[in-house]
């Protein structure tokens, strides 16, 4: 039994000292497809859809149509040109006020309504 200590010796510094590591790359892979699935199904894919929801809903503006603006601001289209919209804001002093579409929120009341309870 003594011969069997003296005859295992450590390995030199230089030389490996058993199977190499396992590469980590397919791992981190792994993750970072992981991670970019979450992203798209959490956060890219609703937003894509609210953005569509909205053009939508801007695209079947027309005159008559209650709407809130951004900034809160009541009013009913009196007319469209092209990317501007003039809502009647104050209906007994006449005033009315140009704004983009895009400035438009949502439709207040009516059908659109409806739709977003559904």
């Amino acid at each position: 039994m003594a011969e069997q200590a003296t005859t295992a010796q450590p390995a030199p510094q230089g030389a490996p000292s058993g199977p190499p590591p396992p590469d980590p790359f397919p791992q981190m892979l792994i993750m970072i497809v992981g991670m970019a699935m979450f992203m798209y199904f959490l956060v890219i894919r609703p937003q894509k859809k609210e953005q569509q929801k909205k053009e939508a809903m801007l695209s079947k503006l027309k005159a008559k149509d209650e709407v809130v603006t951004f900034t809160g601001i009541y009013g009913q289209i009196v007319d469209i040109k092209g990317d501007d919209v003039i809502l009647l804001v104050d209906p007994k002093k006449d005033v009315k006020m140009r704004f983009r579409r895009s400035a438009i929120d949502g439709i207040v009341g009516g059908e659109a309504a409806a739709e977003e309870k559904k």
